[in-house]
């Protein structure tokens, strides 16, 4: 190349560099010349507006400059003007990827907009802090921010801006890979923008449309959906030529060929990839220049034309030794060892392809550093803000406890007074108090004696009703028994069974105003019980009475016919089914606390009779006799009923174990005797 052609394009640059700092230096000047004449309020708009002229060239400058402007502000009150310094200072920060401070001052003018009602800013500082989350890679909380600055357009129905949010929506979904979410608010973009055009006056900016639909094209083009892609990409490059958005234009361009590549339409696909590349090359696109040098080769790869292939590749390669990332590198090493691979060089392809490794590891570097320092930047902001809530909770408490004692000071006052006041008071009362206290402890005595009175009364009652429960049912039994003897004409077993049971009824009769009776009354009941049961059913099992020799059943009381259902339960239930001899033993046994009454038989035992019975309904004297055993369990802490199936090999069998807690027999009165009950721990 001539050495005029190597002058020329560099003093292009440095002329159009020349001339932008020119330009710069014209507005800062013509700014300062303003800033002589001008009030306070415009002096405050001056300061941000040198800020944001100067921001590109002099960082330091300009946030100090700024900083001007928010001290202005606060000094003659001006809230418009220290909300919009807050706000600048705060994308500057974001400008210079200084993300801890950038989310300091946007939460300080988060904070000034919702005390003013400033809802534009307030939209603004939503959008601006899901910006900020987006770049240091916390996307889940740059989603709620852009949700919650929608929510604040829609409550105040501010929709002039809102579709940048739903435009940066779109961006967020498309890299969290929720493309349906992304093309939804790519297209509600579109829609809030066309109206805010037609509603607010807004000049119709096409290339915005266009843009929201190369990016939902792109979705498209990953998803392998080339012909959707080309309606969107085909007009948007019309609008961005006509635009000269020489960026977009190149990248649209450079899409298109792609389409074009993937749906082998080779003409089409490279006269695109050629206008990406000549676009990327007029205005020195150096990124895209050798993105569409790599398009080129891929697509001379395909239709297997290895020499131009070669050479698109080698101008690939040039171009990223100017400008290229880890990546593209990555992918130009990758297409070279396939082209060589192709036409039979394959030490070169495999240099090619260990290259490719070496980038591919840089690559994979770079993108852990990138994430580490995201993580870091995270981490600084959360401890950010919890340093400022910390610091916020300790004003707010420094503040609570200045209240705190202003009101003590006032309630002490107060009080001293009261005291004062009440003093005269209280001898009096103390005296009424007392006299009002001997009085009430009289009535409580009083009380806490009927009070005992009542309860035992009600457990008596208690008593009462489960015998008269348990009698009829005892009764009802002992006829039916007899009405079946009288079914089978068996008129003597009738006549001797009704002959026991009027016996049995009128001792039943004879006790039926007392709740217990004597032992070896109870005992006698059940004999006489047994013995009717036994002629009921033919005298087929034989039964035995064992009564131990230390128990004095004269010096105890028992609930009357307590255990009688479980003997019934053992007839019936358990002996009557079985085959063959039939055996059932009662024994009472003495024990330091209670009385144990067991019930014995060799019947078919448990399960077989809940297998045989499984239809029968509840006994209604089971469950009186529960009732009865519980109110019982009041006295003792034990199980009083314990029940054990004997089914062992061929031997079968229930053992019934009842403990009836001891009730002794006062006689020191005339009156009924008085049972004292032994209550175990």
């Amino acid at each position: 190349m001539k050495p005029s052609q190597t002058l020329f394009p560099t003093l292009w640059v440095v002329l159009l560099i020349g001339q932008f700092c020119l330009s710069q230096t014209k507005e800062l000047d013509s700014l300062q010349n303003l800033m002589k004449t001008a009030d306070d309020t415009t002096q405050v708009k001056l300061l941000r507006s040198q800020s944001i002229a100067i921001r590109s060239l002099d960082i330091e400058k300009s946030i100090d400059l700024i900083q001007q402007s928010i001290n202005k502000s606060k000094e003659i009150g001006y809230a418009q003007g220290h909300i919009n310094g807050l706000f600048t200072l705060a994308v500057t920060h974001g400008m210079t990827s200084n993300y801890v401070e950038s989310l300091e001052y946007l939460k300080q003018c988060l904070e000034l907009s919702k005390t003013h009602e400033d809802f534009d800013t307030l939209i603004n500082v939503y959008m601006t802090y899901g910006i900020v989350y987006k770049r240091i890679g916390d996307y889940r909380t740059s989603q709620e921010y852009y949700l919650d600055g929608l929510k604040i357009a829609d409550s105040v129905q501010y929709y002039e801006d809102v579709h940048f949010i739903y435009g940066n929506l779109g961006s967020l979904y498309e890299k969290l890979n929720e493309d349906e979410k992304a093309i939804e608010n790519y297209q509600k973009s579109i829609e809030r923008y066309q109206w805010a055009v037609q509603n607010f006056g807004m000049t119709n900016n096409e290339t915005f449309e266009a843009s929201m639909y190369s990016d939902m094209a792109e979705i498209d083009l990953k998803n392998h959906n080339y012909d959707a892609a080309l309606e969107k990409l085909l007009p948007a490059a019309t609008i961005f030529q006509n635009n000269n958005s020489s960026l977009r234009l190149s990248q649209v361009y450079s899409n298109i060929g792609l389409c074009y590549l993937n749906l082998k339409q080779w003409g089409l696909s490279e006269e695109y990839l050629l206008k990406s590349l000549e676009t990327a090359l007029n205005h020195s696109l150096k990124q895209e220049i050798g993105q569409a040098y790599g398009n080129l080769a891929n697509l001379m790869l395909q239709q297997h034309n290895m020499e131009s292939a070669m050479a698109y590749s080698n101008k690939n390669f040039e171009a990223l030794k100017v400008m290229g990332e880890y990546e593209n590198k990555q992918k130009a090493h990758d297409l070279a060892a396939q082209i060589h691979e192709q036409i039979g060089n394959y030490r070169k392809a495999n240099e090619h392809l260990k290259q490719s490794m070496v980038y591919q590891d840089s690559l994979l570097n770079e993108t852990k550093v990138k994430e580490i320092q995201n993580l870091q930047v995270q981490h600084e902001v959360y401890i950010k803000d919890r340093e400022l809530k910390e610091n916020e909770m300790q004003m707010a408490l420094l503040g609570s406890e200045i209240t705190l004692n202003n009101k003590r000071m006032l309630y002490l006052f107060i009080i001293s007074l009261l005291l004062l006041f009440s003093a005269s008071l209280l001898y009096i009362r103390f005296q009424n108090k007392k006299n009002s206290n001997a009085i009430l402890l009289a009535k409580n005595i009083l009380i806490s004696e009927q009070n005992q009175t009542i309860e035992s009364m009600n457990q008596e009652l208690e008593k009462r009703m489960l015998r008269a429960q348990m009698n009829p049912h005892f009764i009802f039994n002992s006829l039916n028994s007899i009405q079946s003897l009288i079914h089978a004409n068996d008129r003597e077993n009738a006549l001797n069974y009704l002959c026991k049971f009027s016996k049995l009824l009128r001792q039943v009769l004879e006790s039926s105003i007392n709740i217990s009776l004597l032992l070896s009354e109870e005992i006698k009941l059940l004999k006489i019980y047994v013995e009717l049961e036994a002629l009921r059913f033919d005298n087929s099992f034989q039964y035995a009475f064992h009564i131990d020799e230390n128990l004095d059943v004269d010096a105890h009381e028992v609930p009357m016919l307590l255990v009688q259902p479980y003997i019934e339960n053992a007839i019936i239930h358990g002996l009557m089914p079985k085959e063959g001899a039939k055996q059932l033993n009662l024994y009472f046994n003495d024990s330091p606390e209670f009385i144990e009454c067991i019930i014995e038989d060799n019947g078919v035992g448990i399960i077989s009779n809940k297998r045989n019975n499984q239809s029968d309904r509840i006994s209604r004297g089971m469950s009186i006799t529960e009732k009865r055993i519980e109110s019982l369990t009041k006295f003792t802490n034990l199980d009083l009923v314990q029940i054990e199936n004997l089914n062992h090999g061929t031997n079968t069998g229930t053992r019934v174990t009842i403990l009836i807690p001891k009730e002794e027999i006062d006689y020191s009165h005339d009156c009924k005797p008085t049972l004292y009950n032994k209550k175990t721990n």
